[in-house]
């Protein structure tokens, strides 16, 4: 049996990954998110056998949500210790439609039938990997925080979300764009 690593993101706009980008110096021992797989992951699938990827596709294409405005603000690190950091994250704002939109995403796959196994209770925290900490934290990472603390990029609407497939390399995951899933109005009676 076939597997892949697959995940539900949405995507930067080009505007939003160029900002992105303009962060990513002024630390060592980091391994900096590629322009070119900026993401907002909603759900990390693991591994997912290639069998059920028509399901997952039926099941992803039922959800409806509608678009919303999303930008990226703020930076911190997880776990939320400047010590031993694993991962420097930017923040997103508003936290709601986005929240909203993984909600929904969880819905369509635990529908009736479904081979797929629920995400850990954890609570969701919206955020953008920025970098990923290959050793101890830098002793620049407290002034980095405190220069990006306020950060607020471009706004953009989100019109879609999109199924991944994540490759190991040595350099850090490779991702494949699958498919994706547009948003659109819901309409509400009343």
């Amino acid at each position: 049996m076939n597997t892949l690593r697959a995940f539900i993101a949405v995507d930067l706009p080009p505007p939003a990954e160029r900002a992105v980008a303009a962060l990513c110096t002024g630390l060592e021992g980091v391994r900096w998110a590629k322009a070119g797989q900026l993401h907002i992951t909603l759900r990390f699938l693991g591994a997912t056998p290639e069998e059920r990827l028509a399901d997952l596709d039926r099941r992803l294409a039922t959800l409806r949500a509608a678009p919303f405005d999303l930008a990226l603000h703020g930076v911190g690190v997880f776990p939320p210790n400047t010590r031993r950091p694993r991962v420097l994250w930017l923040g997103v704002t508003p936290e709601r439609p986005l929240r909203a939109l993984k909600d929904a995403v969880d819905c369509a796959l635990a529908a009736e039938g479904s081979p797929y196994r629920q995400e850990p209770k954890q609570d969701f925290s919206p955020h953008l990997t920025l970098a990923r900490f290959t050793r101890g934290a830098d002793p620049a990472l407290p002034r980095f925080l405190a220069q990006h603390a306020e950060y607020r990029g471009v706004e953009w609407q989100v019109t879609s979300f999109r199924l991944y497939k994540s490759t190991l390399a040595p350099a850090g995951s490779v991702h494949e764009m699958m498919e994706t899933y547009p948003l659109a109005p819901t309409c509400r009676e009343g």
